[in-house]
């Protein structure tokens, strides 16, 4: 196998990786036991969701049956579905909101780069990745 076919091959496996684990999470949001667990744990009154597709509407309306949701953030500052109950928020938004509400993050494929901009606006411990919740 070349370095390129390697790369290719690699790439691939990766992204199947992801889909698996977010298949995964959009169960484990189904089952209102496990996600109110996790509001018991963190004692959340309130949070706001990160990313605006799939996996972060169904986590937006998986911790909405529990707390008050503050809204979802999203680079582009828009859903994929849009809706109209749901306020949306860009990143550096967050430097104008007077609150230190915790974040989940949902696009697993951009976590890290995702984490490193919040920490502009937020302590490393209002942050969360959506899979290491469950």
């Amino acid at each position: 196998m070349t370095k390129t076919q390697r790369y290719i091959f690699d790439s691939h496996v990766r992204k199947e990786e992801l889909l698996q684990i977010k298949f995964g999470l959009m169960g484990q949001l189904l089952r209102r036991d496990k996600v109110k667990g996790i509001v018991d744990k963190y004692n959340w009154q309130s949070l706001y969701i990160y990313g605006g597709g799939y996996l972060g509407l169904q986590a937006y309306d998986a911790f909405g049956h529990f707390i008050d949701m503050a809204g979802i953030i999203d680079q582009t500052g828009e859903l994929l579905l849009p809706r109209d109950d749901i306020d949306t928020f860009l990143p550096q938004d967050l430097a104008k909101l007077e609150d230190d509400l915790p974040i989940i993050i949902t696009p697993l494929e951009y976590a890290c780069a995702i984490r490193n901009d919040l920490l502009k606006f937020r302590s490393e411990e209002r942050i969360y990745y959506l899979n290491e919740l469950f």
